[in-house]
C-alpha cells in the first residue's frame, strides 16, 4: 500500500486510533495515581587497592577487571540479606531480595546498592544496613584468610630454623668431619635464604592485613528520597499513549484488511473494473418521495447518472437497460423507477418493465392495482400464435392497436399520469421465473419491444445472487448498471456477481452508488402509493404542458413545484 492508501485507511478509521490511545493514556494516569508511590536509596561503596606492599599481590588485584562487579554481587548475597533481614521482623530474604539491587559504575571501582521500598526512610535503613554488613563479612573474610596464611608462614618459618640451628650445632661440634663442612654450611646458607623469605611474606601479609582491612570504603550513605521515583505518572501515561497509538494502527490495519464493505467509489473501484455512474442519497426525512424539485439533493445525482448513460451510448445505443444489485434491498427500484423518470424528462420515450417476477414493487410505487396485467401476461401472450401488427408510435401503446406486424403490448403497459413513460408492471407472478425469462417466449418478447416504439426501455431485476432470474434478463439486454448500497453491499459478494454477469456475457455499464444514512437493522417503513388526486394534478400539468408544447414547456409532466415521485423502497 502506498503512503495515500494508507493516509486513507487512517482517516476512515481515526476514531478506533484515538479511543485506543485515550484509553490507554487515561488507564495508565489513573492507575498510577493509585498504586502506592515507591522511594529509592542509594548508598554509594567503593573498592580501594593499595599500591604499596607486595608487588606480585597488588598485580593480582589489578589484573581481576570483574572485583566491582563481585563485590557488587555479593552485596544481594543470601548471607548479606539474611544478616539484614533478621534487622527487621516484617521482611522476609525473599521480599528483601526484589526490594534490593547492586549495579557497577562503568569504569569505576564504585558501586551503587539501591533500595525500593513504600517507606522512604527505612529505604535508607535498609541500603545503609546492607552496605555495613557486607564491609563486615567481607573484612570478616579476609582477616580470617590473612590469619590462615600468617600461620602458614610462621610455621614455615619455625621448621626452617629448627634446621638451621641443627646445622650449625653440626658445625661447632669438633668432630665433624672435614669433607661435611662445606655441604654443611651451603645447606646453611640456603635455609637462611628461605627464612629471611618467609620472614618477608610475614611481613608482607601482616601489612597488608591492616591496609586490607578497610578494602570496601562507604562514600555515600543513603538518604531518604524527597520525591518518589515510581510511579512516574508523565512518563507512565506517554508510554501508555504511545502503545494505545500503536495498537490501535494495528487494529485499524486488521479491520481494514477484513471489512468486506464498500463506502466510497475509490473501495468499489479496487473490487470490481466497473465505473461509478452516480451516487444517490436517501430521500429527505420529510417523506417516502424523491422530489423531482430543484432543491431535492437526488435530482443532480440522477441527472448526472443519465449523462453517463448518454455517453456510454457513443460506440452502440443502449436502448435495452437493466438495473439490479447484489443483494436485495440495495435500492435498485428506486433507481430504476428515478432514471425512467429522468429519461422520460429528457423526451424520451422511456417504458419501465417491472421484471423481478419474485418481489415486484413498481406496481406499489406508481399506485397501480395489483391485478394489472403485465410482464409475466406479455410473455404468455407471445408464446401463443398471434397475428403480427404493424409498429406504433410510443403514445398509441395505452390504446388498442389495429394494424398488423408485431404482438400487441399495449394491454400490458400502463399510464401513471407522466408524458413519455409507461410502466409495465409484473403481473401475476409464475412459479418458475428463471425458465420464463430464459424461454423462447421471452425472446419474441424481446422483439415487441424492439417494434413499440420506445427509444429506452429499462429493466428492474432481482438481485443477482442466489438467483438466475437477472443473469438470464442480463444477456439480453444492452447494457446493466449495478446498484451498490454502502451499508450492505461486500467484497465478496460484489466479485460473485462480477463473475456471474462475466458468465453470463452481459455488459455492465456502470455502478450508482447508493449512500443511504442508515443502520442496517432499520425496519423498511410500508410504501405510500400515489393517491389519486395526485394522479389527477400531474394529469392536469401533463394536458397543460401539451397545449403548450410549441413554447419548449418542460416535457416532465410537472410545473414549478409540482412533481411526479417514486417512493424510496428503503424507507
Amino acid at each position: 500500500m502506498s503512503f495515500e492508501q494508507y493516509w486513507e485507511v487512517f482517516v476512515k478509521w481515526w476514531q478506533l486510533v484515538a479511543v485506543c490511545l485515550i484509553v490507554a493514556g487515561t488507564g495508565s494516569f489513573c492507575v498510577s495515581l493509585i498504586i502506592a508511590p515507591t522511594y529509592r536509596a542509594t548508598a554509594l561503596i567503593q573498592v580501594v587497592i593499595h599500591s604499596g606492599g607486595d608487588q606480585s599481590n597488588i598485580n593480582e588485584l589489578l589484573a581481576s577487571n570483574q572485583l566491582v562487579q563481585t563485590e557488587a554481587a555479593l552485596a544481594t548475597s543470601d548471607p548479606v540479606l539474611r544478616q539484614v533481614a533478621a534487622q527487621y521482623p516484617t521482611l522476609s530474604v525473599l521480599l528483601l531480595g526484589k526490594m534490593v539491587s547492586a549495579t557497577p559504575r562503568l569504569n569505576t571501582q564504585l558501586f551503587a546498592i539501591d533500595v525500593l521500598d513504600t517507606d522512604r526512610v527505612r529505604a535508607a535503613r535498609i541500603a545503609n544496613d546492607v552496605a555495613a554488613t557486607l564491609i563486615k563479612q567481607q573484612g570478616q573474610a579476609r582477616s580470617q584468610e590473612n590469619q590462615t596464611n600468617q600461620q602458614q608462614l610462621q610455621q614455615e618459618i619455625d621448621t626452617t630454623q629448627q634446621k638451621i640451628d641443627e646445622i650449625k650445632a653440626q658445625l661447632a661440634d669438633a668432630s665433624t668431619a672435614t669433607n661435611t663442612t662445606g655441604e654443611l654450611q651451603e645447606r646453611l646458607t640456603t635455609l637462611q635464604q628461605h627464612s629471611t623469605q618467609w620472614q618477608s611474606a610475614l611481613a608482607q601479609l601482616e601489612l597488608l592485613e591492616a591496609q586490607s582491612s578497610n578494602f570496601l570504603q562507604v562514600m555515600q550513605d543513603a538518604q531518604p528520597a524527597v520525591q518518589p521515583t515510581q510511579p512516574d505518572v508523565f512518563l507512565n501515561t506517554v508510554i501508555a499513549s504511545g502503545i494505545g497509538f500503536m495498537l490501535g494502527c494495528s487494529l485499524l490495519l486488521f479491520f481494514e484488511h477484513i471489512d468486506q464493505r464498500i463506502r466510497t467509489p475509490e473501495a468499489l473501484g479496487q473490487v470490481v473494473p466497473w465505473p461509478v455512474l452516480s451516487s444517490v442519497k436517501d430521500p429527505d426525512s420529510g417523506g417516502s418521495f424523491m422530489h423531482a424539485v430543484k432543491n431535492d439533493r437526488n435530482i443532480e445525482a440522477y441527472r448526472i447518472l443519465r449523462s453517463n448513460i448518454g455517453f456510454a451510448e457513443v460506440d452502440k445505443p443502449l436502448r435495452f437497460l437493466m438495473v439490479t444489485s447484489t443483494f436485495a434491498k440495495e435500492g435498485k427500484s428506486t433507481v430504476a423507477a428515478n432514471l425512467a423518470l429522468m429519461m422520460a424528462h429528457a423526451g424520451k420515450s422511456t417504458l419501465l418493465i417491472d421484471a423481478d417476477l419474485r418481489h415486484p414493487t413498481l406496481h406499489e410505487q406508481f399506485g397501480l392495482a395489483p391485478d394489472k396485467q403485465g410482464l409475466s401476461n406479455a410473455i404468455l401472450t407471445c408464446s401463443v400464435s398471434l397475428p403480427v401488427f404493424t409498429p406504433l408510435q410510443f403514445q398509441s401503446l395505452l390504446s388498442p392497436v389495429k394494424n398488423v406486424g408485431v404482438v400487441p403490448l399495449h394491454n400490458f403497459i400502463h399510464a401513471v399520469g407522466i408524458p413519455n413513460l409507461g410502466v409495465m408492471p409484473s403481473g401475476p407472478l409464475p412459479p418458475n421465473p428463471s425458465e420464463l425469462l430464459s424461454s423462447k417466449a421471452m425472446q419474441r418478447f424481446f422483439s415487441s419491444l424492439k417494434s413499440c416504439g420506445a427509444e429506452v426501455i429499462i429493466f428492474d431485476t432481482v438481485s443477482l445472487l442466489g438467483l438466475a432470474d437477472a443473469c438470464e434478463l442480463a444477456s439480453k439486454v444492452d447494457g446493466t448498471i449495478v446498484v451498490v448500497d454502502t451499508l450492505r453491499s461486500r467484497k465478496t459478494g460484489l466479485l460473485q456477481a462480477k463473475t456471474m454477469l462475466s458468465t453470463a456475457g452481459a455488459h455492465v455499464i456502470g455502478c450508482v452508488l447508493n449512500q443511504q444514512p442508515r443502520t442496517l437493522n432499520q425496519q423498511p417503513r410500508t410504501f405510500k402509493k400515489v393517491t389519486p388526486a395526485f394522479s389527477a394534478l400531474t394529469a392536469l400539468a401533463a394536458d397543460a404542458l401539451d397545449e403548450d408544447a410549441g413554447e419548449g414547456q418542460d416535457h416532465f409532466g410537472m410545473t414549478d413545484g409540482i412533481a411526479p415521485v417514486v417512493m424510496d423502497e428503503f424507507r
